[in-house]
């Protein structure tokens, strides 16, 4: 594989990026005296936390106080699945490809950054990837072989082992050709921000965000607080398995994705961004508007920071609307109502938080293959001896958004994972055909878990919003905005205001360390008696211990 480097637009990017990077808050990066019950805290914790917590963290742009609420509780602003919680962390990961793959069950610990170098093994094109490896038990010896025509990285959003298992009877098709494919029983984020951007930055590059940057929903650049996909793909610090593998074949595949979010596409490629690169397929649906904190629009679209680097196909704004599957859901029920069960199709962003976009979307994609030739004769060619096949990434979003709707303890949950099963059919049929079995393969995952309901965990559900004004009430009495963003699991502050007010992240830790379920419960949860003066928080630190923190657990010991 001949080298590449990253592109000067990339380099300029970054560079500015880090050489913008604000002044810590404390004096040192290294743990102080001051520090130590901080640090035993941590050191308390489960030992695979503490490497998901070390694999998400940056110190450059990381938040400066972590939180980890107790087990059982759960920030409910939208049931946060943000966190080191086996739960949030156990993904599926299910490799299927009919004489490409090797079926089986395996037990070994596997992490999403295995994914890249997976499918680099599976397109017979090496990727060293920065913390995954090659996961080639899954796969027939390589002279029995060849390369497939079209690889799919398809993730359902959010649809972590949690659940699934919380509804077994709702993905039967999955079930069924299990055995035809490769399952990993142990595979994990192995980050504790585990949110979209990091989850798809990890399937793309094989890094953990440590190394590629996308420590959460947010990240630091001089002194202020931006989502790192909304800026377009300058941030992923890393290269993707798909930039490398395009350029490596003289950008001769089709490389594309069809998803909701830049996030979820950014797991493709850095697209004509990086030195050789071409502009990559990329159809998502994201608002453009940085204000809205990356929300999803109802018309497919590119955004201006994206568009530069990657081709809309914009005439999939001309295909049939998602009111057809609107529809059906309706009558899901036997009722004409324009409801699913007790909620208004219509009233859930025109249908776009229901099931029905799962089928709408598969619309889409079965599209974007067709109109483009996905797998096709006509794209196999040989550079040198070596022949190459195309790369398609997928998002489906459906999961999450029901997720953070009700929980994943709610039966519009099961119904979501039976619409995504349903989808998954229709797909590789349609991929049997368009393409011919065999021809091609897939690894089905999810980019991270849900979030229990509060009752099925038996927790207290935590009131971000709460939480917010007890901080600001505290350290920030007169509106100074030194609370730039409050995440479930990090806070950034404003390094300026905090040095003015005096406000040191240790004093803001122990502060939450100490914040109570009468402080800081949902208003709709009964609080039991005795249990007012009980702390909601396992642990609230400076994140600038984790810096050569002494208890740390071998690299990439997430699972």
């Amino acid at each position: 594989m001949k080298r590449v480097l990253v592109s000067r637009r990339l380099v300029a990017v970054v560079v500015c990026a880090l050489l913008a990077l604000p002044m810590a808050i404390t004096a040192s990066s290294s743990a102080t005296t001051g520090d130590q019950t901080f640090i035993s805290n941590v050191c308390a914790l489960p030992t695979t936390w503490i490497s998901r917590i070390l694999n998400g963290y940056r110190p450059d742009w990381s938040g400066d106080v972590y939180t980890i609420p107790k087990e059982n509780n759960i920030v409910d602003g939208g049931y946060s699945h943000a966190g080191p919680m086996d739960h949030l962390q156990n993904v599926p990961m299910f490799y299927y490809g009919p004489g490409i793959v090797k079926p089986g069950v395996y037990n070994d610990t596997t992490y999403l950054t295995d994914i890249a170098p997976t499918t680099g093994a599976i397109m017979k094109f090496p990727f060293k990837a920065p913390d995954g490896k090659p996961l080639t038990e899954a796969l027939l010896p390589a002279a029995q072989r060849t390369v497939p025509k079209l690889f799919v990285t398809l993730v359902w959003d959010a649809g972590g082992m949690d659940v699934l298992k919380a509804w077994p009877n709702s993905h039967p098709y999955l079930d069924s050709i299990m055995g035809q494919g490769a399952w990993f029983t142990h595979t994990w984020v192995g980050s504790s921000q585990s949110n979209t951007p990091p989850g798809h930055a990890e399937i793309g590059t094989g890094a953990f965000p440590k190394t590629n940057g996308f420590v959460d929903e947010y990240v630091r650049l001089n002194n202020h607080v931006v989502q790192p996909s909304q800026a377009g793909p300058g941030l992923l610090l890393t290269p993707t398995f798909g930039d490398l593998y395009d350029i490596g074949n003289n950008n001769k595949p089709l490389v594309g994705a069809v998803a909701t979010l830049a996030a979820h596409d950014l797991m493709m490629s850095h697209g004509a961004l990086y030195n050789g690169g071409d502009k990559d397929i990329a159809v998502m649906r994201q608002v453009n508007n940085a204000a809205t904190g990356g929300a999803e629009s109802v018309s497919w679209n590119l955004t201006p920071p994206m568009a530069p680097y990657y081709t809309f196909p914009a005439w999939v704004k001309s295909l049939p609307g998602i009111a057809k599957y609107n529809a059906i859901l309706d009558r899901q029920d036997g009722k004409i109502d324009q409801m699913w069960r007790a909620k208004s199709i219509l009233g859930l962003r025109t249908g776009f938080d229901t099931p029905a976009r799962t089928p709408y979307e598969t619309s889409v994609i079965e599209a974007v293959i067709n109109h483009y030739g996905f797998g096709q004769e006509a794209t196999q060619g040989k550079t040198g001896s070596t022949p190459f096949g195309d790369l398609l990434y997928l998002n489906y979003k459906t999961i999450d958004t029901t997720e953070h709707l009700t929980s994943l303890n709610s039966v519009y949950m099961k119904d979501s994972v039976a619409y995504q099963d349903a989808a998954l059919k229709q797909l590789v049929a349609f991929l049997n055909k368009q393409v011919g079995k065999g021809q091609w393969a897939m690894v089905v995952t999810a980019d991270h878990g849900s979030q229990y309901s509060a009752a099925a965990s038996g927790g207290v559900p935590i009131d971000p919003t709460k939480v917010r004004s007890l901080l600001n009430a505290r350290f920030d009495p007169t509106n100074q905005g030194l609370f730039q963003v409050v995440r479930p699991t990090e806070m950034w502050f404003n390094t300026t205001v905090a040095q003015q007010l005096g406000v040191t992240p240790e004093a803001v830790a122990s502060f939450v360390s100490a914040l109570t379920v009468a402080q800081t419960a949902r208003s709709y949860y009964s609080i039991p008696p005795g249990t007012e003066g009980d702390t909601v928080y396992q642990v609230a630190f400076p994140s600038h211990i984790l810096s050569g923190l002494r208890c740390a657990p071998a690299p990439s010991a997430g699972g």
